[in-house]
C-alpha cells in the first residue's frame, strides 16, 4: 500500500481528525494499538494488503507532532485461513531494519525511524512523504507525456540502482508507490520511491520467496512464480511507464494470444523509437532477455531527453550530398481518443495573463549572408506520374533527438525545428551547418512558426506556454501563459501582427504578438485541438481537432463562421492555400479532404462536397500547400510524404526515405520541400513544380 495521504484533501493534522481505536482498519484485523511505542499515535488507516495494514500516524515526541508512517506486518498465527487456501508461504517481514535504515540515507527513499516489536507483530514507522502519487496525476491530467517519463527514468533509475547496491530489491514498484513532491529548498518535482513493505533482501543474484509479492499488473512474470531477482525491480518500473504512457491496465497492454506487448496499439500519443526500444528491453518477460541491471539502462538512456537546464552537449550534426533513402516502416498505431467533456459557449476573453519574459543566455548565433542559390537535382520527371526514386537533396541528422516542428524563413536560408528535448535548432538550408540553439522550453517542442519579416520566431511546447524568440540575437522576447495544457500548434498572421494557438485544453487563443496580450479565446472544439492555420488575408481561421471536425472563424470578432465533418478520426493538420479557395484537412482514418471554400464569402461558404484524397496507409501527420498553391505535400506517421495535384486531386508522386512520422514546410521560395521526422532526421527535397 502507499504510505501517502494526498496533501491537497486530507490534513493529518487536522485536529477533528478521528483517531482510531485498537483493531479498526479498513477491512481485515489489526493488531496496531492507539499509541505505538508510547510515541507514534495512530491518526486513520490508510489502507491494507493481505499481509500488511499501513496507518497514518503522528509523531508525539516532537514538538511539531509530524506526520509519519506506520506499516505493520501481519502475524502468521491471524492469517492461517489464506494458508489453507493455496496462499503459499506468508511473505513477512523479510528485510533486515538495518538495511532499510541505510537506503533511508537517501533523500528519494523515506527515512526510517522507527522498527518495533509488539506483540509478536513487526511495525516500521517511516518518514510521511507529502505529496502526490502519479496514479493520482494520471487520473487527475491524463496520460504522461515522453517528456515526463524520462523525468521519472532520469530519477528514478538511480534510485534503484541505490537499492540493488545495498543487496535489495525493492519487490512493488507501481503508480501508487512514487510519489511526486516539490524538492525541499527548489521548485522543481522530484519524485520519490515509498513503500518498502515486501522489499526483499538479495543474497546474490536469486532470492526464493514461495509466493507472489508485490502488485500482479506489475509484478515480473518470475515474481509471480515465486523467484525474484534485481531486474524485476527494472520490469515493474517499465510496466508503470507504459502504464502512465497509455492509462491502460497492463494486464490489457499484454497480448496473451500473440504472446507479445501491444502498448503501442493504445499510445495517445506517439513516443520516440529510442524511448520505445529501451521500454521494450525493461519489460521483456524472459528475465534473461531483459535488462540485467539498471547501470545498462542508464548507459541507454544517457542520450534521452533531459530537463532544459541541465543539457550540457551541444547537437552534431552530419550533411551528406546524397543522403540514404532508407525505406522503413516505424509503428506508430495509436488508440482512440480520450472522452471529450461539454462543449464551452463561445466567449471573448478579456482576462489579460500576467506575462513573465525569462530570457535564458542568448546563443551566440551567426547567419551570414550566404548565396541562396541551392544546388540542384535532374528535376523530377512528370512521365512517371511516381518519384520513388528520387534521394533528398540533402540529409541533416542530429543526436539531439526527434524533430517535433519546422519551419523555414521567408528567405528560405534558415531551418527552425523543435525537439524532444526542449530545444530549438537553427540551420542554414544550403550548407546545413549550425547556426545555434534557443533554449528555454521545459517540454518537447509541438510547433515552431516563423513571422513574414523573418525576424521573429515563435514556439509553442508541452510546458503549456508559448516563447517569442529574435531569430538573428537569439534572445527571447517573451514567454505568454494562458494555456492550462500542452500547446500544440501556432501560427502567425500574414500581417505578422497575431499569433494563433491551440492547445490540449480544448481552446484557440489569439494574442498580439509585439505586446505578447490576450486578445481573444475561442471555444467550441469538444476535445484537443491539434492544428490552426490563417488564411492568406488574415481574415479567417482553420482549427483541426481530435473530435473529428474542421472549425473555420471570424477570429477578429470571435465568431465561429463554419463547423466541417467529414473525417471518421482526430483531424491533426489544417493547411488554406494562398489564393484563400482551398481547404486542406489530414486525419488519422489516413484520409486527406480538400474542402472548396468561397472566397468572397464572409462565412466562407463551402460552394462544393470535399474531395478526399486517399493513398497514405498510415495516419497523416502533417500538410503543406506549395508556394504557388498549386501542390500539396502530406506526410505521414510512417514517415512517407506525398505530393498531390489541388486541381486534379490527383498523385504526382511519393518520396521515402524517412522511417518514422514527419513534419513538413516548403522553403518560401518553393525550390525546395523540407521535413523533419522522428527518426532524427531533416531531410532537404529538390521541388520543381512548373515541372509537375
Amino acid at each position: 500500500m502507499n504510505p501517502r495521504i494526498n496533501s491537497h484533501s486530507q490534513n493529518p493534522e487536522d485536529p477533528d481528525k478521528k483517531i482510531v481505536s485498537q483493531n479498526e482498519t479498513i477491512g481485515g484485523i489489526s493488531n496496531c494499538p492507539p499509541i505505538l511505542k508510547e510515541r507514534y499515535q495512530v491518526v486513520k488507516p490508510l489502507g491494507e494488503s493481505v499481509w500488511n495494514h499501513t496507518f497514518l500516524a503522528i509523531d508525539q515526541d516532537k514538538p511539531s507532532k509530524p506526520p509519519c508512517i506506520i506499516k505493520e506486518f501481519v502475524n502468521l498465527d491471524d492469517r492461517k485461513d489464506l494458508v489453507f487456501q493455496g496462499q503459499g508461504v506468508i511473505p513477512t517481514f523479510s528485510c533486515n531494519p538495518v538495511q532499510l535504515d541505510k537506503i533511508g540515507k537517501h533523500p528519494q527513499i523515506p527515512e526510517l525511524l522507527a522498527s518495533v516489536e509488539h506483540d509478536g507483530h513487526r511495525y516500521l514507522v517511516q518518514e510521511y512523504i507529502e505529496g502526490h502519487n502519479l496514479a493520482t496525476e494520471l487520473i487527475e491530467d491524463g496520460v504522461f507525456s515522453e517528456h515526463k517519463i524520462w523525468q521519472i527514468l532520469n530519477q528514478l533509475l538511480p534510485v534503484l540502482e541505490f537499492i540493488h547496491d545495498h543487496h535489495l530489491i525493492h519487490g512493488d514498484i507501481k503508480p501508487e508507490n512514487i510519489i511526486c513532491r516539490t524538492k525541499p529548498g527548489t521548485n522543481t518535482q522530484e519524485f520519490v520511491l515509498v513503500d518498502f513493505g515486501v522489499t526483499i533482501s538479495a543474497t546474490g543474484d536469486l532470492l526464493s520467496i514461495g509466493s507472489i509479492n508485490g502488485s500482479a499488473e506489475y509484478a515480473a512474470p518470475e515474481q509471480t512464480k515465486g523467484k525474484v531477482y534485481p531486474n524485476s525491480d527494472i520490469y515493474s518500473l517499465g510496466v508503470t511507464c507504459l502504464h502512465l504512457l497509455t492509462m491502460v491496465s497492463p494486464f490489457e497492454l499484454f497480448d496473451v494470444k500473440a504472446d507479445k506487448w501491444a502498448w503501442r496499439d493504445y499510445l495517445k500519443h506517439p513516443i520516440s523509437r529510442h524511448l520505445g526500444r529501451i521500454l521494450d528491453k525493461m519489460v521483456q518477460r524472459n528475465h534473461r532477455q531483459r535488462y540485467q541491471s539498471v547501470a545498462e539502462v542508464i548507459k541507454d538512456i544517457k542520450y534521452g531527453p533531459t530537463p532544459v537546464d541541465v543539457i550540457l552537449q551541444k547537437p552534431r550534426w552530419t550533411v551528406t550530398a546524397w543522403g540514404a533513402a532508407a525505406i522503413a516502416l516505424l509503428s506508430l498505431v495509436i488508440s482512440s481518443r480520450l472522452p471529450s467533456p461539454q462543449t464551452q459557449p463561445l466567449s471573448s476573453s478579456t482576462n489579460i495573463p500576467k506575462l513573465e519574459p525569462r530570457p535564458p543566455r542568448p546563443p551566440q548565433l551567426k547567419i551570414d549572408d550566404f548565396d541562396s542559390n541551392i544546388s540542384t537535382l535532374p528535376p523530377i520527371s512528370p512521365s512517371t506520374g511516381i518519384i520513388d526514386r528520387l534521394s533528398p537533396l540533402q540529409t541533416l541528422a542530429t543526436t539531439s533527438g526527434p524533430v517535433w516542428s519546422i519551419a523555414a524563413s521567408p528567405n528560405g536560408r534558415i531551418i527552425a525545428s523543435g525537439s524532444t528535448n526542449g530545444n530549438i535548432q537553427l540551420l542554414h538550408l544550403r550548407s546545413g551547418n549550425n547556426l545555434g540553439k534557443l533554449s528555454g522550453h521545459d517540454g518537447p517542442v509541438w510547433s515552431v512558426a516563423v513571422s513574414p519579416d523573418g525576424r521573429t520566431l515563435v514556439s509553442s511546447s508541452s510546458d503549456s506556454t508559448i516563447k517569442i524568440w529574435n531569430i538573428y540575437s537569439g534572445t527571447l522576447k517573451n514567454t505568454l501563459y494562458g494555456h492550462l495544457k500542452d500547446v500544440f500548434s501556432v501560427a502567425i498572421s500574414p500581417d505578422g501582427n497575431t499569433i494563433a494557438s491551440v492547445s490540449k485544453d480544448k481552446t484557440i487563443k489569439l494574442w498580439d504578438l509585439n505586446s505578447g496580450l490576450l486578445l481573444y479565446t475561442l471555444y467550441g472544439h469538444l476535445d484537443e485541438v491539434q492544428s490552426v492555420a490563417f488564411s492568406s488575408d488574415g481574415k479567417t481561421l482553420a482549427s483541426g481537432s481530435n473530435d473529428g471536425t474542421v472549425k473555420l472563424w471570424d477570429w477578429r470578432y470571435g465568431r465561429l463562421l463554419r463547423t466541417l465533418r467529414g473525417h471518421d478520426e482526430p483531424v491533426w493538420s489544417v493547411a488554406i492555400s494562398p489564393d484563400g479557395k482551398t481547404l486542406a484537412s489530414g486525419s488519422w482514418d489516413n484520409t486527406i479532404k480538400l474542402w472548396d471554400l468561397d472566397s468572397n464569402s464572409p462565412r466562407r461558404v463551402v460552394r462544393r462536397s470535399q474531395r478526399t484524397l486517399m493513398g497514405h496507409s498510415e495516419k497523416v501527420q502533417s500538410l503543406e500547400f506549395s508556394p504557388d498553391g498549386k501542390t500539396l505535400a502530406s506526410g505521414d506517421f510512417g514517415g512517407t510524404i506525398k505530393l498531390w495535384q489541388i486541381d486534379t486531386g490527383g498523385l504526382m508522386g511519393t518520396l521515402k526515405g524517412h522511417s518514422a512520422w514527419v513534419n513538413l514546410t516548403f522553403d518560401p521560395r518553393g525550390r525546395t520541400l523540407i521535413s523533419g521526422s522522428f527518426d532524427d532526421t531533416i531531410k532537404v527535397w529538390r521541388f520543381s513544380p512548373s515541372r509537375f
